[in-house]
């Protein structure tokens, strides 16, 4: 993957200007990295965890950040709408999703966060 200037969505390849953290029409986090080696409708994005609060899910996906394996952090609607951040608001969830061909590697790499 290539880096660039820009954020994309992992689930629609909309391309962000850098400051934005969440694509308005999927409501999920934006990465770093240039659209996949293969089309997006391929890859099979699995969930790998689960975390009450954003803050937690942004650890998990910085560690796979620096290890060089995509994620995305799918918010609840009301987390993401009001840009609630604290480690834990009542009910809100945030799921980390990787490909399916990256999941052994990178549970391997979160295994030890834990709220």
């Amino acid at each position: 993957m290539e880096k660039t200037d820009f954020k994309y969505c992992p689930k629609c390849q909309a391309e962000y200007k850098p400051q934005i953290e969440i694509c308005k029409d999927c409501n999920v986090t934006l990465v770093d990295t240039q659209p996949f080696d293969k089309p997006l409708e391929k890859i099979i994005w699995i969930q790998i965890a689960q975390f009450t609060g954003k803050v937690y899910g942004e650890m998990a996906g910085e560690i796979l950040k620096n290890n060089n394996i995509p994620y995305f952090l799918k918010s609840d609607f009301f987390s993401s709408a009001f840009s609630i951040t604290p480690t834990n608001v009542p009910g809100a969830m945030v799921k980390l999703l990787v490909p399916e061909d990256k999941k052994e590697q990178a549970e391997n790499l979160i295994i030890n966060i834990s709220e």
